[in-house]
């Protein structure tokens, strides 16, 4: 593998071992501060949050993401209806349950939840991965890094083993989905608002689907990626190989 596609990568183990690192002091100073509870998981999505913005900032890649753009079309609209749907299928026809501390708190902390991640691995590590490697490995590269930063689960809750390495398998195939969606049309907003949802009617659904029904979901993720990437024209600035030399 060419130097440049490795130190991508590194790059990106990088930025989720900082992310997971903020995680980890937030947790612990954060009850110095006289912050407990379920306020914890707040602090540190705010903490990641910043985290964030200070990488995007950093590195120049507000324009890129997309997060202002009002519109991209009616194509993109019609590839995030596969997403919406499996948000729907969590929610209906059972509804939710709520739990403390209310729909309203959980919605603000799942937000910042979702934006902290799409910044991180949609704008920040799928850019960097962008010239280094041809697109469906850039996405797949992103997405298995994505998967893998839940393992944090392990360290931060109490969660089964067997559930946490199905969180990992699902996020990566949803990830999958989301960065070849960004790719293609760099439009983040969309993509926090479905993830954010996604998270929200995950956690309050009223009953838990069968496997079987998210055994589909994740292929449906799988091939909704592919179909986003097969109908993206090749980019004029990528080399002839495919690969790029962009230092991190």
């Amino acid at each position: 593998m060419p130097t440049s596609q490795l130190r991508a990568i590194a790059f990106g183990t990088s930025v989720h071992l900082a992310r997971f690192a903020i995680i980890v002091i937030t947790l612990a100073v954060a009850p110095m501060l006289g912050i407990t509870g379920w306020y914890l998981g707040l602090a540190a999505n705010v903490a990641c949050v910043a985290f964030a913005a200070v990488l995007v900032t950093v590195r120049g890649l507000w324009r890129q993401s997309g997060i202002l753009v009002r519109w991209r079309g009616r194509t993109a609209v019609i590839l995030l209806v596969p997403l919406v749907i499996e948000v729907l299928v969590w929610a209906v026809p059972e509804g939710l349950v709520e739990q403390p501390p209310g729909f309203g708190l959980w919605s603000l902390t799942l937000l910042l939840a979702a934006a902290n991640e799409e910044l991180t691995s949609r704008v920040v590590v799928l850019e960097r991965m962008r010239p280094a490697f041809r697109p469906h490995i850039a996405v797949a590269i992103t997405a298995a890094l994505f998967g893998l930063q839940h393992l944090s689960a392990f360290a931060t809750t109490s969660r089964t083993f067997d559930d946490i390495l199905l969180n990992v398998l699902v996020s990566a195939c949803y990830g999958f989905a989301l960065a070849a969606f960004q790719l293609r049309f760099r439009w983040l907003w969309p993509l926090i608002l479905l993830h954010a949802g996604a998270n929200f009617a995950t956690l309050f659904s009223a009953r838990p689907l069968p496997d079987a029904v998210i055994a589909i979901t994740l292929v449906m993720f799988i091939g909704l990626g592919l179909t986003i990437l097969r109908s993206m024209k090749p980019s004029p600035t990528r080399s002839s190989d495919g690969v790029g030399d962009q230092a991190p």
